[in-house]
């Protein structure tokens, strides 16, 4: 596991007062999508120190320090926040009985595979210290959303309490019935209480929707190819062949991005 360090980050010792946490660790989330999953790592960096800004500075928080214990980035690394052995301000009710870890993500986000992995780590090696194992959300302390649909499915399916290098085993029909449950994945096919819904519909309607769009783009080239045509009758000097077949290359080259709404 790698720990970026306060030092590391350029913070002194914090002034986080001292406890003993034993339980396990609470997740939380941004509450806002971050996307620094495809940003490079410094980017990260740069959350962390605005994030500690925030909470030492906004006037409805003030904190001492910024209220986590860890961070796990996107790119699998672990951000020291308070450390070992100090309170928490993140989970009233549990901040001086858990130590509390932030995934620095959104409600729209899915955390990447070594994201996971180090929230892994991080736990195996906090348990190593003489903590627990126990893995909660923060909505268990408080009423919140956080860490949103997504994490806490995660959090309820024992995702985040396997030991590192653990495989995932959950089975993909399972997958998208879980992700249904937690973020009401709108369905054309029927719902998950109707009966007729199933997990593997969400699929079968992208499916639907990327065979309409590319015979609507195949569509577009026939036009095209007989424009060209009625063109050249006009100039015999144009190469039907060669412009068309730049024309098809570029629509080959059309990416085609599938968004599915959160509502979560």
């Amino acid at each position: 596991m790698n720990i970026t360090t306060r030092d590391e980050i350029g913070w002194g010792p914090t002034a986080a007062a001292s406890a003993h946490p034993t339980k396990g660790i609470v997740i939380h989330y941004d509450g806002s999508n971050q996307g620094l999953a495809g940003k490079p790592h410094a980017a990260c960096l740069a959350y962390w120190r605005r994030t500690r800004t925030f909470h030492m500075t906004s006037p409805d928080r003030k904190w001492r320090d910024i209220g986590y214990s860890y961070a796990c980035c996107p790119h699998g690394e672990v951000l020291e926040g308070r450390g070992l052995g100090r309170e928490q301000a993140a989970q009233p009710g549990g901040n001086t009985t858990w130590y509390s870890v932030t995934l620095m993500s959104g409600p729209a986000e899915l955390p990447t595979d070594v994201q996971i992995e180090a929230v892994r780590e991080l736990r195996a090696y906090l348990m190593s210290k003489g903590v627990g194992g126990g893995v909660k959300g923060h909505r268990d302390f408080i009423s919140t959303t956080c860490p949103g649909g997504r994490l806490y499915g995660l959090i309820k399916d024992g995702t985040f309490s396997k030991a590192p290098n653990e495989e995932d085993d959950m089975p993909a029909d399972e997958i998208y019935r879980a992700a249904w449950e937690q973020d009401r994945m709108p369905v054309p096919y029927g719902s998950a209480t109707n009966g007729k819904w199933k997990p593997a519909s969400v699929l079968v309607d992208h499916g639907v929707k990327l065979r309409q769009i590319l015979a609507a783009v195949e569509a577009q080239g026939a036009t095209i190819r007989e424009l060209v045509a009625a063109l050249a009758q006009r100039d015999q000097e144009i190469d039907v062949d060669a412009l068309v077949g730049r024309i098809e290359t570029a629509i080959e080259g059309i990416t085609v991005r599938l968004d599915v709404p959160d509502s979560a």
